[in-house]
Order: structure tokens, then C-alpha cells, then sequence
């Protein structure tokens, strides 16, 4: 590997990322947004008790939203249960085709079986908790007579609040679908306020479905890889036109904040896109003497970190990027740093040998870049579990360039809630870092 090579590159990558960012600084609209800088196309932040608007990024845009399609479906399902048509203990048939539609590896789902029928309370977990595709179809063929029907009501919905969306399915599957962020937070807000019940399912952090562990696509309730205080919800949404969308509920000291980010430049950088917004939401709340802001990472003995407007490029993907701040008891200088189990998604293979408790991190150019939207949801069931470290602070970093290098151990490693991350600087070894300070960004370049 030429380092000359891969240097040139870089720079030549980060003058297109920097024109980039200039052009979109040039666009944006509102104040909220020169304060806080996303990878997402569409973002905003929503009062839930007033409806004021505390961030707002290309908002009104209507583009589509994949699986969060389904807090509108669930709104319908919870109409139902409010008229009285249905219950939790209504028993929900499944015919041969949603069963084999069940277990499309293609699609986020739950297994159901053909002949068997499910409890609604069943079905909602699935949806809530795993996004299970066949399982909100399920309910609406029950409810409406068919998916057709379901989503009649569901856009039926939205116009009376005045929501610019539209819907042709209820699942998110569709490209055609439509609504925009503030629409989309709109909708959340309204499924809450009506219909608080849904927290009780979005706030799990697994279920057991018919003897099937499944874990939340939600990566920012307790014990996700960005666990955030207050998070009790809401839905993700993947798909290759929608990119990476994430709707997020956070409630503290008695008041709530609901966010949307649409369009996220990977899987990850959505719940890093949509702690900023809240970060910086909570200090405007903060500001006016309203509810504190408590921080979104609870300080260590050793260490801690923080979400950061420092944007990180790692082979043309934009990567999931903290800060960790030293302090006189460890002895660390601050720095950017990035989790390892994220690199797995970046062109490396990361893999963790119990007998000498090391983690070895080998850049393999011949490896898939899975970092962006088409890194589905399905994947999601406990992706965190393919690097859980049970003893991370004694675990050494290998670092490796490719296959036969010997590799450097790297000098700066850090816990970010019980998972391991490493300084971005350490990534030297594998190919090129470029580092811009005025306008935050760094890039990695580690292939030909």
C-alpha cells in the first residue's frame, strides 16, 4: 500500500467533502441548524407538550420514510383498540402467504407460522420492538380486510392532521411513500399523546417471541450502543431510497422531546445525528430556565465521552465519531475516537481472541462496504453482540494494515458503555488520516 498514494487521495476526498459541507451551510434554514451539523438530509426536533419546533433541517421536505411508516399503521391498530373493535387479546390469523413473507431474510420480521393465530399483544411487540413486517400486515388484513384497506386509513389520518405524506403501504417497503420529518414527528407526537401505550412496547429492550429471543432495532434505549438518558422509544426505518431514519422519543424531569432524521449517511450515524439534535435541544431548554439538560453518556471512573460536531470519513463512509475527554485520573489526552465494532461496516475485520484477550482489527480491501442504507434493518437483532467484551478494560487493540502484517498495538482504547473504541489517530497504521480544523472533519483513507 502506498501511504504517498493513499495520502493524495485523501486530500483529494477531503477538498470534495469540504465543498460539500460549504454548500450545505449555504443552505440551510434556520438558525438551529448553523448550531449543530448532521449527516442526515432531514431532521427536526419537536416539543411534544407545545408543538414548538427546537431544531429544524430541511424539515418540510417530504421524501420517504421506510419503516417508520409502521407508527402510522400502529395508530390505526390503536384507533381499533380504542372503538372497541379489538383488544390485546384479539387472536390474530396468519395465512401461508404472510408466513412465507415472514421469512424472507430480505425483510425485517418475526418467524410466524401458516394455520397459527397470534395475539395482538403479541403482534405488537413484533412491530414495536423488531419492525416486523408480516406481523403489521397481519393485523391490518384483520382489521381492514386487507393492506389496501389498512392504508386507506392510515392516509386518511395524516391528511385530517394536516401531514404532507402519503402512503401506499404500510410497512415502509415502498420508495413511493412520502412525508417529511416535521410530518413525521407530527405523527409520533399525536401516536404518544393518544396513545401512550405504545411506550410500554418501544421501551423494551427484548422480547420473547413463541421462544424466539429478538432484540430492538432501537440502538438508544438502555444497554443500546448509544444508550441515551430518557430514551423510551421510537422506530427506525432502512431502506436503499430512504437511506438510515430514525424517529426518537426522549422524556426528562416531566417533559418530552420526540426527533426525526431522515436520510442518515449509514445505520449508525442516525442515533449520533439525532443525539446532537437533542443535545443541542435540551440546552435550548436549559437556556430558558426550563428542564436540564442531563448528559447524553454518564461519566466513568476512567473516562467518558460525548457526542461531537467532528465529522469523520472512513472509505467514503461517514462514521459513527465521539470525543473522549481525559481527566487527571487516566492520564488521556482528548481525542476523536470511533467504536470498534463500527468498523466492522467500513472495509475491516474485527475479531476478539478470549485466550489473550485481544482484539485484532485487519484492513481487508476485498470486504464489502456495508456502512450505508443498505445495511438493512434485519441485521439489526443483536448486531452489538458480534464484539461483547466482557473484560474490556484489559483488552489489548491489534492493529493490522492487511492479512500478513504483524500489526502495532494501538496505545489509545477506551470503553463507551461496556463496548470498545479506539482513536481515530491510532487508524494511521492501517492507510492515511487528514484532519481539517476548520471545518471539523477528518478523513481515513485505507484502500487503493
Amino acid at each position: 500500500m502506498s501511504y504517498k498514494y493513499n495520502r493524495r487521495r485523501a486530500l483529494r476526498m477531503l477538498k470534495t467533502i469540504i465543498a460539500a459541507a460549504v454548500s450545505a451551510a449555504l443552505m440551510l434554514g434556520s438558525l438551529s441548524a448553523y448550531a449543530v451539523s448532521i449527516s442526515a438530509k432531514g431532521g427536526f426536533v419537536m416539543d411534544s407538550a407545545t408543538g414548538e419546533a427546537l431544531f429544524e433541517y430541511n424539515a418540510d421536505t417530504a421524501v420517504p420514510p421506510a419503516s417508520m411508516t409502521k407508527l402510522v399503521a400502529l395508530y390505526v391498530i390503536y384507533s381499533h383498540i380504542a372503538d372497541g373493535s379489538l383488544t390485546k387479546d384479539t387472536l390474530i390469523p396468519v395465512g401461508s402467504a404472510l408466513a412465507a413473507y415472514s421469512r424472507d431474510p430480505g425483510y425485517s420480521n418475526v418467524y410466524l407460522t401458516a394455520g397459527e393465530s397470534y395475539t395482538l399483544d403479541e403482534l405488537l411487540g413484533a412491530i414495536c420492538v423488531v419492525s416486523a413486517n408480516a406481523a403489521v400486515m397481519a393485523v391490518g388484513d384483520y382489521i381492514c380486510g386487507s393492506e389496501a384497506g389498512l392504508v386507506n386509513e392510515m392516509n386518511a389520518w395524516i391528511s385530517a392532521w394536516g401531514v404532507n405524506g402519503y402512503f401506499v403501504d404500510c410497512t415502509g417497503v415502498s420508495s413511493k411513500n412520502r412525508i417529511s420529518p416535521r410530518g413525521m414527528a407530527t405523527v409520533a407526537n399525536r401516536l404518544i399523546t393518544d396513545y401512550p401505550d405504545v411506550l410500554n412496547y418501544s421501551s423494551l429492550s427484548s422480547i420473547n417471541f413463541r421462544g424466539t429471543r429478538y432484540y430492538p432495532t432501537n440502538k438508544m434505549l438502555p444497554g443500546g450502543a448509544y444508550e441515551y438518558y430518557g430514551t423510551d422509544g421510537l422506530k427506525t426505518g432502512t431502506t436503499s431510497a430512504a437511506g438510515c431514519c430514525f424517529t426518537g422519543t426522549v422524556s426528562r424531569d416531566g417533559k418530552r422531546l420526540i426527533s426525526v432524521v431522515m436520510g442518515s449517511s449509514s445505520t449508525n450515524m442516525r442515533y449520533v445525528d439525532t443525539i446532537k439534535m437533542m443535545d443541542y435541544s435540551w440546552d435550548v431548554l436549559s437556556a430558558r430556565g426550563g428542564a436540564q439538560q442531563t448528559p447524553a453518556y454518564v461519566e466513568k471512573p476512567k473516562d467518558y465521552i460525548v457526542a461531537t460536531d467532528l465529522r469523520c470519513f472512513i472509505n467514503d463512509w461517514e462514521i459513527p465519531t465521539f470525543i473522549h475527554y481525559g481527566n487527571q485520573s487516566n492520564g488521556y489526552q482528548d481525542c476523536a475516537v470511533v467504536m470498534l465494532s463500527d468498523l466492522e461496516d467500513y472495509g475491516f475485520d474485527v475479531s476478539y481472541d478470549l485466550a489473550t484477550d485481544t482484539v485484532t482489527v485487519v484492513n481487508n480491501t476485498d470486504k464489502d462496504l456495508t456502512a450505508g442504507p443498505n445495511y438493512g434493518e434485519q441485521y439489526s437483532y443483536g448486531e452489538d453482540a458480534k464484539l461483547e467484551l466482557s473484560n474490556w478494560d484489559a483488552a489489548k487493540v491489534l492493529l493490522k494494515s492487511g492479512p500478513s502484517d504483524p500489526g502495532v498495538y494501538a496505545q489509545n482504547t477506551f470503553d463507551i458503555n461496556g463496548r470498545g473504541a479506539v482513536s481515530i489517530d491510532e487508524l494511521k497504521h492501517m492507510g492515511s488520516v487528514v484532519w481539517n480544523e476548520k471545518y471539523n472533519l477528518m478523513v481515513v483513507v485505507t484502500r487503493n
